[in-house]
């Protein structure tokens, strides 16, 4: 396929996910799908958006694995829970990325920044677990905390 878009929706009909790309390719073999310049728009079921950039991208057939390569980027925009708890804006970038949809994990080994509101993080390797809220960061790793601003 060269220069297409994919959407996927729910039983309910609402929209779970959408895919762009320059060109893709599908492997039966393997069933995989490589996809050039991809962007990718993800609501979970609460309808937050997670959005995923990369030159290149390698999926499983099932699409509940994303690895991205080159230029990736994945961002989750800040939201309001539904405690009413204000998360802030969270984004991943680094030359390879890989999500697991399923469980809400990015995963890398190799250079990552981790931008979480205005707080910087880098390092060589990571294991980000949204479920349980867990950061694991590997290797040489550097941070910058940015205090909140008082009222």
């Amino acid at each position: 396929m060269k220069n297409f878009s994919v959407r996927t929706f729910v039983e309910t009909g609402r929209l779970k996910s959408e895919v762009f790309g320059a060109a893709a390719r599908h492997y039966p073999d393997t069933d995989t799908l490589e996809i050039d310049a991809v962007r990718i728009r993800a609501f979970d079921a609460q309808g937050r958006l997670t959005t995923a950039t990369a030159n290149r991208a390698l999926t499983n057939g099932d699409g509940s694995e994303v690895q991205l390569f080159g230029s990736a980027q994945i961002v989750r925009d800040a939201q309001v829970t539904q405690a009413g708890l204000a998360t802030p804006r969270i984004e991943f970038r680094g030359e390879f990325l890989h999500a697991f949809l399923n469980s809400d994990r990015v995963t890398s080994n190799r250079p990552v920044e981790l931008r979480r509101g205005k707080d910087v993080f880098l390092a060589d390797s990571m294991d980000y677990d949204n479920v349980q809220q867990i950061m694991m960061m590997q290797g040489r790793v550097k941070g910058t905390l940015v205090p909140a601003q008082a009222r």
